[in-house]
């Protein structure tokens, strides 16, 4: 059952946009340069992101989101938990980042 992973950005007030910008880039990136190392072929089934283009004025300090979508809920805890290029890049990024949520969810799981 297919489960995907939202990922919320706020950066830190003094990050510039090309830094942002590159960040952005990195992350969607990830689609490619994730590996599964039984398969060795990349195993993020879609990725969606960008800055926030909301009119409603909830964000609340969230300026970017990602969407990735995993074909098993294996898949996005190797992702999380293991992978070595994510892992990586959350290490590199997080110093220009005031906030991250992540909500992970199955489509039509309400309850």
């Amino acid at each position: 059952m297919q489960i995907s992973h939202i990922v919320l950005l706020q950066f830190k007030p003094d990050v510039g946009s090309d830094i942002k910008e590159n960040v952005a880039s990195r992350i969607k990136g990830l689609k490619d340069s994730c590996i599964h190392p039984e398969t060795g072929k990349p195993y993020i089934v879609s990725m969606k992101g960008g800055v926030d283009a909301s009119i409603e004025g909830l964000q609340d300090g969230i300026s970017h989101a990602f969407v990735s979508v995993f074909e098993h809920a294996s898949d996005r805890d190797y992702f999380a938990k293991m992978d070595p290029v994510h892992i990586a890049l959350v290490k590199d990024v997080l110093q220009y980042l005031e906030r991250v949520q992540v909500v992970d969810f199955v489509d039509g799981q309400l309850i």
